[in-house]
């Protein structure tokens, strides 16, 4: 039977039938008729709350019976309830901030609890549920002190509404000014933070911290362009130039500010280019430089026939590596933001990176605490969630910093939701096809790394990953190609991108390119590179060298001097491919386990 709900302070009772009407309203309004997710978030807490079984909206309970989950449904590994919860907090502000104004009921999740409340217009929303079965009156002291926190809770959550309403008009389409690309990419916005499952308390928040964001690169064409065919150049290298970056949306945002706003108005950099016409050829000039104190980060400069540039094909490539070069992973950008004090978000993401490059066990547990704290904050920040099924897959196919329970678990946890919150985003499904591939899903991963691909075809970074699960299970000629053309774009490169390629040259018997690649392994000691190291100096008959590289190996990864076969296997080599490589490394008199 459904329960009537008290109004604040326990007066103006509130009818179930009035709240479900206001359900109605919420539910058939544009914002909720397109996100069936938060239709059955919403109903069901409703539904729950009226029927008087508030003390059962647990996370559990939410994803089994609202979202579908089965049984065995961990929370822990699986943060879809925390991360519907902040969208349908969200929804809701902007819902009764917008369409539902003057409705007669307003319905609100309040943070830290999955509870609905239900309040009257002008009345503040209390901070825990007012369905919460307690009889006993607070001291007349202590409900003056309540509502004076909660009247100043309420001027706080107004501010929030305003500040959401004026994002959500500004933000639901291609603003005057901020790049889209047409791959369908989108910027990642900021989100409100969210905390996950804790009792309510009834003490004030602390200051909330300033949503996790990414740098900000406007780029403008400088100065004044008076010759047509310039011109025209010009706007036609800086569309390409903005698709192209635009495409690395969890590393960067791209703006092309209006007239009427300063180059570096809410930019962290500037990319300036300025051209100019010279007889029969136009010149071109890129500068990266830093927004607060115009310091020069990068320059280049080049010169083209007007004949040249017409048809757009030599431009439109020109654009693409200059972007290529700033943007991808470990390249002009990354270099600059490592040298860099950065603000939360940017600092987590490009830890992370550092990881992929170097692979270090104190690196890797401090990225993997940075952006858990940054997700449990910032739930809806789709960036964080990307990198951290990153790391998490490298938690178990390199054993750091192991922690309880499945790490392939999490990890495809955290790669769905990065996917769910940005479908357009090329690196949630990269970090998709890392978990399923570890998973042994192969074809799934094979999949999302072509759909990565799809959505970036100028990130290295995801062709190289692409390529070196190729070259694992036993598809190298398939593999080479991306990873040659990942080697070419990348100069900052981790050494793994020369690890995948010595091997792919090395199983297709490309012997010149092996020889090529293994010179460039010779200094380096992760363990990747000193199995590939131990394989070419057996190739090469360099005893000397595979012993050390063993050595070295087995300091380095016990597991592989206890079981080499399975400790290739967790890195995701196929059967064949850890024969090809034992056997190498056997032929030369060396046991490999």
């Amino acid at each position: 039977m459904a329960e009537d709900v008290a109004g604040p302070d326990g007066n103006a009772p509130i009818a179930a039938e009035e709240i479900r009407a206001q359900l109605d309203r919420v539910l058939a309004s544009d914002i909720f008729r397109s996100a069936p997710q938060l239709t059955a978030f919403l109903s069901y807490v409703v539904e729950q709350a009226l029927a008087g079984r508030a003390g059962e909206l647990k996370g559990y309970n939410i994803a089994v019976e609202a979202f579908g989950r089965s049984a065995d449904f961990d929370p822990q590994s699986d943060p879809i309830v925390r991360v519907e919860a902040g969208r349908l907090r969200k929804a809701l502000n902007l819902y009764f901030a917008a369409d539902g104004v003057r409705d007669p009921v307003r319905i609100a999740i309040p943070v830290g609890a999955y509870v609905p409340c239900f309040t009257r217009p002008g009345f503040p929303e209390p901070e825990a549920a007012v369905l919460a079965a307690e009889s006993a009156q607070p001291a007349p002291g202590a409900a003056r002190s309540w509502r004076v926190w909660a009247y100043t809770a309420v001027a706080l959550v107004l501010t929030a509404a305003i500040a959401l309403v004026a994002w959500h008009w500004t933000g639901t389409g291609p603003e005057p000014g901020i790049a889209m690309s047409s791959g369908d990419t989108q910027a990642p916005r900021p989100a409100a933070a969210v905390a996950p499952d804790q009792p309510a308390s009834p003490q004030p928040a602390e200051p909330v911290a300033a949503p996790a964001s990414l740098p900000v690169i406007a780029v403008v064409i400088a100065g004044d362009i008076v010759d047509p065919a310039v011109d025209d150049a010009a706007r036609l290298f800086m569309r390409h130039l903005v698709d192209t970056m635009a495409r690395f949306d969890d590393l960067l945002v791209v703006k092309t500010p209006g007239t009427a706003l300063r180059p570096e108005e809410g930019a962290d950099y500037v990319l300036s280019l300025n051209t100019s016409r010279a007889g029969d050829k136009v010149e071109g000039f890129v500068r990266l430089s830093a927004a607060k104190d115009g310091r020069v980060v990068w320059t280049t400069s080049g010169a083209r026939s007007l004949e040249a540039v017409s048809d757009g094909t030599e431009l439109r490539e020109l654009a693409q590596m200059v972007a290529i070069r700033l943007a991808q992973p470990f390249g002009i950008l990354h270099a600059d933001l490592r040298l860099a004090t950065l603000p939360p978000g940017i600092a987590c993401i490009y830890q992370a990176l550092n990881v992929r490059r170097h692979m270090k066990a104190d690196d890797h547990l401090a990225a993997r605490n940075c952006l858990d704290t940054l997700v449990a904050r910032d739930p809806d920040f789709h960036p964080a969630w990307s990198h951290l099924a990153l790391l998490t897959a490298d938690e178990y196919a390199s054993g750091l910093n192991a922690r309880p329970g499945s790490p392939l678990d999490r990890a495809l946890a955290a790669a769905i939701t990065a996917v769910r919150l940005a479908p357009a985003s090329a690196r949630a499904h990269q970090a998709l096809m890392e978990a399923q591939f570890l998973r042994g899903m192969t074809e799934e991963a094979l999949k999302s790394g072509r759909e990565a691909l799809t959505r970036n075809p100028f990130d290295p970074d995801i062709m190289a990953d692409l390529g070196a699960r190729y070259v694992q299970l036993d598809r190298a000629a398939e593999g080479l190609p991306l990873l040659q053309r990942a080697a070419a774009l990348s100069n900052g490169r981790p050494s793994w991108y020369d690890v995948f390629l010595y091997f792919a040259a090395y199983l297709t018997g490309a012997t010149k390119l092996a020889d090529t690649q293994a010179a460039l392994l010779k200094a380096e000691e992760t363990p990747l590179a000193l199995i590939a190291r131990a394989v070419a100096s057996a190739a090469g008959g360099d005893r000397v060298d595979l012993e050390a590289a063993l050595r070295l190996l087995g300091q380095a990864e016990p597991l592989f001097a206890l079981d080499a076969r399975l400790y290739l296997a967790r890195k995701g080599f196929s059967s064949s491919v850890s024969d090809r490589i034992l056997a190498a490394i056997g032929q030369a008199g060396l046991r490999p386990q």
